[in-house]
């Protein structure tokens, strides 16, 4: 079903934008907007297998990602509250053989442990034996890396940490992790089309959508990673009907006693832009996003509690990087004043790190950092030092903090860097005595 609306000037018809996008190969999902109680736009664009040419509809399941860890942040507290845990108990009072006495449960929900990069596991384990959970705990104990840092004094995105989160919830609930999500969220909010991924990949739902990179004109459908028998940061499978659900549940049908969820939602951490509940609060205002990303899947969930708003879209075409926080950015904005902003997106320009390293003036006297550190790039802003990834030949990531960057020359071939997330687009000039070679 789609509903769409017209703002203002009875001109602008979201359903026909987003459209206009998917015909020009730049978005193949599902997207659900709400505002204020309403519904402005629920509807599928083109397959979510193309082999058998089964449409992509709100209702079809798709590896979302690291959107579980946001499931998984919530079931810990929960059980936190439950069992009246101290976030800051060491990990080693319920996992006794855990190996690192001053890591506790907040420094894994802030992934600010210093634990390995889980790489150190995929690059041991035997090859063609499933992986799984405990893998990745057996490697800790018999091995014990040292940290790469003093747990609490830095930040790394690191899956490690969630899969250490969900053996937490199985050792302290006496259960599964699957059972703990279906009776603590996903019956409470008549989540219908979610499932925890097996292990094999010859056991996933043919009725799933699948995912897919571009080369030029022409898809390519990406395999499904065998021998997944992992969990906590990622495979849930969701719907957008459910996750839309799980927006809107943080300003409407609450799982969680309200004073305590705003009270979680607001606790950041001083290392990155995320809350204890592993969403980006990047204003301070109450809205929050959150995304996952994996072989051709990409997941957007956003919601705004002042204005009981909700945009959740999922993709498995490869998104364009420019693309994903443009699109929440532009239907906010089109919500807001009934205007929606062209699509601004970057030409190729590729350039070395000792060309992009400097300061950058942007407005309102902000000024960004690019640095190199130890051949690994990094961003500085509003006091926070975080890793730069290179995506493509000219977009770059910063994850901790949920920004896109990309460069370009002006008139005068000075560097421009433009800025991008979900609330702005910024652009800024690199500083003079610092263009590069």
């Amino acid at each position: 079903m789609s509903v769409s609306c017209q703002r203002n000037t009875g001109t602008i018809n979201l359903d026909q934008q987003i459209q206009q996008l998917h015909n020009k190969g730049l978005f193949n999902g599902a997207i659900i907007v709400t505002d204020g109680g309403n519904t402005i736009l629920s509807k599928g664009f083109g397959y979510a297998n193309f082999e058998a040419q089964a449409p992509f509809n709100t209702h079809t399941s798709m590896d979302t990602g690291s959107i579980t860890k946001t499931f998984t942040a919530l079931a810990m507290m929960i059980l936190a509250d439950s069992k009246e845990i101290d976030l800051n108990t060491p990990v080693c009072s319920f996992i006794q053989e855990f190996p690192y006495g001053s890591v506790t449960i907040q420094h894994l929900l802030e992934q600010t442990s210093g634990i390995v990069s889980d790489d150190y596991v995929f690059e041991r384990a035997q090859k063609g034996v499933t992986i799984t959970n405990s893998v990745f705990l057996d490697f800790l104990v018999n091995d014990t890396p040292s940290l790469e840092f003093t747990p609490g004094s830095e930040y790394m995105y690191n899956g490690y940490n969630y899969r250490l989160l969900a053996i937490l919830i199985e050792t302290i609930s006496e259960g599964s992790y699957e059972d703990f999500i279906r009776m603590n969220m996903a019956e409470p909010l008549d989540l219908e089309n979610w499932f925890l991924r097996p292990a094999r990949s010859m056991d996933l739902p043919s009725n799933r959508a699948f995912g897919y990179s571009k080369t030029e004109d022409s898809l390519i459908a990406f395999g499904s990673e065998d021998f997944e028998g992992f969990y906590g940061d990622c495979n849930l499978f969701f719907s957008t009907e459910d996750l839309s659900k799980w927006s809107k549940s943080f300003f409407e049908n609450f799982i969680y006693p309200v004073d305590k969820l705003n009270q979680a939602l607001r606790k950041k951490s001083k290392l990155s832009e995320f809350n204890i509940l592993h969403w980006y609060k990047l204003t301070d205002h109450e809205k929050y996003h959150f995304t996952g990303d994996w072989k051709g899947f990409y997941a957007m969930v956003h919601y705004d509690i002042d204005r009981n708003r909700s945009i959740v879209y999922l993709t498995n075409t490869n998104m364009p990087h420019w693309l994903r926080p443009a699109l929440v950015r532009n239907i906010n904005q089109f919500l807001d004043n009934g205007q929606l902003p062209s699509w601004n997106y970057p030409e190729s320009l590729e350039l070395t790190n000792k060309e992009i390293i400097g300061d950058y003036q942007l407005k309102k006297e902000q000024t960004i950092h690019i640095i190199e550190n130890d051949s690994l790039l990094k961003i500085n802003t509003n006091n926070k030092t975080v890793r730069l990834f290179k995506l493509s030949s000219n977009i770059y990531y910063a994850p901790a903090i949920d920004l896109w960057v990309w460069f370009a020359r002006d008139d005068k071939k000075n560097l421009k860097i433009h800025c991008s997330s979900i609330y702005e687009l910024t652009e800024g000039i690199k500083n003079s005595g610092h263009q590069g070679p």
